[in-house]
């Protein structure tokens, strides 16, 4: 009996495949040149997803990620490149490029010539904290050189609109929902600064970042949010290499609040893990005030080894 349901269910797994269309046969399928339409940009455009499959001799299948591109693409492309070894199922890339190839039967895939091809990033669990002095209606945005992956509440085309922010933190939106922050995931490309930070082992993990918060101006309750999040995934590591970036991750991810706040602190950890204890210039850092009107945001992200 188990051998025919194994059998009834080969010939499922065939008869699904066989009708998907769009198949990978392991080989690019070589295309004429009156079989594709190359269009070329004097501009750099780009696109951005999670590997797939890897093609021989030089192709990788890509998977998009928002709508906006799959509706100009399709879900899948091919990324034709050299750099095909340095790549692994399952990364997430952007890829810049101002050449694509279009074939002109709709059951193929579009072809993208890339420029550069760049890892990508997810910038994980940015809160955002307001404290206006008294309750103010408040607009905020975030900026993204790459896309917004997850929001709450939901971040509209015009970002986070017309929320009543309290003192005590308390956000209160136009439909009479509360939340005591605003909360944002993406994934963009970022050249990380690992020029200063600190090589910490994964058991001293917590009471570092308690040091390292408390010197950049989180409160004890916005530290311990932080901690609770990111604890689990660096204490077993046998060292992180951490550093706290600044212009790297302002420029690439930028918050505009309105009305703006008299104080503004955005504290962002990139890490990586590494298994030997390295030398790196430690890092140092400025006084924060609360003054007024004051916005606070915390987030991080693993990252590659520079």
């Amino acid at each position: 009996m188990k051998r025919i349901i194994c059998l009834l269910l080969t010939v499922l797994l065939c008869v699904t495949l066989l009708g998907c269309g769009k198949e990978f046969s392991g080989e690019l399928p070589k295309l004429s040149e009156n079989e594709i339409e190359k269009i070329e940009s004097n501009e750099e455009n780009y696109i951005y997803g999670k590997i797939i499959e890897k093609l021989s001799p030089n192709a990788l299948v890509l998977k998009l990620d928002t709508p906006k591109m799959i509706e100009s693409f399709g879900e899948t492309v091919y990324i034709i490149t050299d750099e095909y070894d340095k790549w692994c199922v399952g990364d997430k890339i952007e890829v810049k490029f101002s050449v694509m190839e279009k074939p002109l039967d709709t059951t193929q895939y579009v072809r993208i010539i890339p420029n550069n091809i760049y890892p990508l990033y997810l910038d994980a669990k940015p809160i955002i904290y307001f404290y206006p002095e008294a309750p103010t209606v408040c607009s905020a945005k975030i900026i993204l050189n790459g896309a917004l992956t997850c929001t709450y509440p939901a971040h509209n085309a015009d970002g986070w609109e017309n929320f009543t922010a309290y003192p005590d933190g308390t956000l209160i939106f136009p439909d009479g929902k509360e939340y005591y922050a605003l909360y944002w995931e993406g994934i963009h490309h970022t050249e990380w600064d690992f020029s200063k930070g600190f090589c910490v082992k994964g058991e001293d993990t917590a009471s570092f970042l308690e040091w390292a918060l408390a010197e950049q101006g989180l409160t004890e309750r916005e530290a311990n949010e932080f901690i609770i999040y990111w604890l689990p995934l660096m204490q077993d590591n046998p060292y992180n290499v951490i550093s706290f970036q600044t212009d790297a991750y302002t420029e690439s991810a930028v918050l505009e609040i309105s009305p703006a706040p008299d104080s503004l602190l955005r504290v962002f950890m990139a890490y990586y893990p590494t298994e030997k204890e390295i030398d790196i210039t430690p890092q140092t850092f400025d006084k924060f005030v609360r003054n007024g009107f004051t916005v606070v945001e915390w987030g991080g992200s693993q990252v590659s080894k520079p």
